[in-house]
């Protein structure tokens, strides 16, 4: 494949891959909440949803691809904990059934009537299929939805940006940099990065000759990386800047519809009808890759990857599908703490580890650190509610 098909063809799989429920939701409620500062806002988005998911992309690349020699990094006990902790919310049991709830949501304007059980029916069924070839998947999200969704995106961002009021005084600069920086981390797309890079690296791999070497390999995979991760960083702008100038229109709008209440607002029912295919697919993008890698995980886990697969990615659809029906709200308030407790350790171990190629007790201690203090706050507020001290 020559170098800028291959460039191009991997690094909109990677901004489809990134770009599903949460990613939808997210920078609008930064952009409404910073109101005026909405650029300090978007900054801060920048720093836990762009640069940190592109240094997670990095860090499996230096590791060969392999997810699992990163997380040994930090010990036997998180080496094996944490791609399963990582894996099951991003799986099952959180992201992708908020992209069902997300896409459920912009179809509501489309059609009031269509019930939550058998959209997530249908959801889950395309998601399965889809799941079962690998490459399939990637040409799809790389050839045909990306460009499609990024097209959708950018009229609609236009479209609306030109009729846009002026946004609210409402946030400090340095109060909207923290909102932005602390609602990055609900995007999930860190613990995301770790294994899409696995996915794609081993694809690019497959593309290489055997020839080239493992840096070559390496230098070339980051071109994809860094162009998905631009794409983000340019809609995200848009979606931020959009919050916070139609901020009084999403005052009671829930999260999973603020963007249809905005095209809906602007360009009437053809808008939110393009809207609602939009975020189907890009809901639909994510969860195939999301599902794909966990089922995958289990099934390597389990010791039955050549003859069970089928039957796990079976199991880890019929398990979404039950927690979707619970709506954003509940499913963001799960994910909520345990990102909040989490990702402070795993940024400390990805940031060590692509400074450091050794050092291997400095990065376990540092991790540990970093997850206890996180793990700190609640912990002190328990025994305090409990009588202790």
């Amino acid at each position: 494949m020559p170098a800028l098909r291959a460039t191009l063809l991997y690094g909109f799989a990677i901004f489809a891959m990134f770009f599903g429920s949460g990613n939808l939701v997210f920078p609008i409620q930064i952009g409404q909440t910073a109101g005026s500062e909405w650029l300090a806002g978007f900054a801060g988005l920048v720093m836990t949803g762009i640069l940190l998911p592109l240094s997670g992309l990095f860090v499996i690349k230096l590791h060969r691809g392999s997810y699992q020699a990163f997380f040994a990094e930090a010990g036997k006990v998180a080496g094996f904990v944490l791609p399963l902790f990582t894996l099951s919310l991003l799986g099952a049991f959180g992201v992708v059934p908020r992209c069902i709830t997300v896409a459920f949501g912009s179809m509501q304007y489309v059609s009031p009537e269509l019930g939550l059980m058998p959209f997530s029916l249908i959801f889950c069924v395309l998601t399965f299929f889809l799941c079962l070839n690998d490459r399939l998947m990637v040409t799809l999200l790389g050839k045909w939805m990306s460009p499609l969704l990024l097209l959708s995106l950018v009229i609609l961002t236009v479209g609306a940006a030109l009729k846009a009021p002026e946004a609210p005084v409402t946030l400090a600069p340095v109060d909207a940099l923290k909102t932005g920086f602390l609602t990055g981390y609900q995007t999930m797309d860190l613990f995301a990065a770790f294994f899409f890079s696995s996915l794609i690296f081993a694809q690019i791999q497959a593309e290489m000759p055997e020839s080239v070497s493992h840096r070559d390999t390496v230098r070339f995979a980051l071109k994809p990386a860094l162009l998905g991760a631009l794409l983000l960083a340019l809609v995200y702008l848009g979606f931020v800047a959009l919050g916070a100038h139609f901020s009084s229109l999403l005052t009671n709008v829930e999260p999973a519809a603020m963007l249809p209440a905005i095209a809906l607002q602007l360009n009437g029912t053809w808008a939110v009808v393009l809207l609602a295919i939009v975020m189907f697919l890009s809901c639909l993008t994510t969860a195939v890759a999301l599902n794909n890698l966990y089922a995958r995980y289990l099934s390597r886990l389990l010791g039955i990857e050549a003859r069970g697969y089928r039957w796990v990615l079976l199991a880890t659809t019929v398990v979404a599908f039950l927690i979707s029906l619970r709506d954003f709200r509940g499913i963001a308030a799960f994910l909520a703490p345990m990102l909040e407790y989490s990702y402070p350790g795993l940024i400390a171990l990805t940031i060590l580890s692509i400074c450091f190629r050794k050092q291997f007790f400095i990065k376990k201690a540092i991790f540990y650190t970093a997850t206890a203090i996180a793990c700190l706050p609640p912990v002190l507020a328990w025994a305090k509610s409990s009588g202790i001290f």
